[in-house]
């Protein structure tokens, strides 16, 4: 097995975006249908700056608590896991070890509607985090998380396929990646 070499987006071409200029573009086009996840997600991982076509992962049972390592152990090919963990406090989603999967893997980010742990290390990590805050506890059953269609987060409806960027100035979604036509 080759050790994964995280993605440089020095020689992409859509690589000058920020939010900002994003959510100012979609004023002029509808069609990229963006939406605007609130201001409470705070960035934990090594890169702040990222993007990729989304992959959704809904709860498999009340309470937010799942393991995404089936999902993270699969290629990740620049993509984004966007993870419903219904935004309870009580136990972390992701740690050290499953970034260190989504890293391996080649996963651009994980942003979850839930909390994570062990932030000095994720700080580290060459993935995007972003995450509604920290907490050190991580849940005794965690069922295996899959990919789903679709997730509802803050009352934006997201799609598997869709595109998310994020920077240090939020995280948004669009219908489509914003260099395609």
């Amino acid at each position: 097995m080759t050790n994964f070499v995280p993605p440089s987006y020095d020689n992409a071409p859509d690589t000058t975006w920020c939010t900002a200029d994003l959510c100012d573009l979609a004023l002029n086009d509808p069609t990229l249908e963006l939406r605007i996840l609130p201001p409470a997600y705070r960035t934990y991982g090594g890169r702040s700056w990222y993007f990729g076509e989304i992959v959704t992962v809904d709860a498999p049972r009340p309470g937010g608590a799942m393991s995404l390592a089936p999902l993270l152990s699969q290629p990740g090919n620049n993509r984004v896991l966007l993870v419903d963990a219904q935004g309870s406090p009580t136990q972390a989603i992701l740690g050290d070890r499953m970034a260190a999967m989504a890293v391996q893997n080649g996963w651009s980010g994980i942003v979850i509607h839930g909390y994570v742990r062990d932030t000095r290390i994720l700080a580290r990590m060459p993935v995007g985090v972003h995450a509604l805050g920290s907490i050190p506890t991580r849940a005794t059953e965690m069922p295996p998380a899959g990919a789903a269609p679709q997730v509802t987060i803050h009352g934006h409806t997201v799609k598997s396929g869709e595109w998310l960027y994020a920077d240090e100035d939020g995280v948004i979604v669009l219908a489509r990646r914003h260099t395609a036509a």
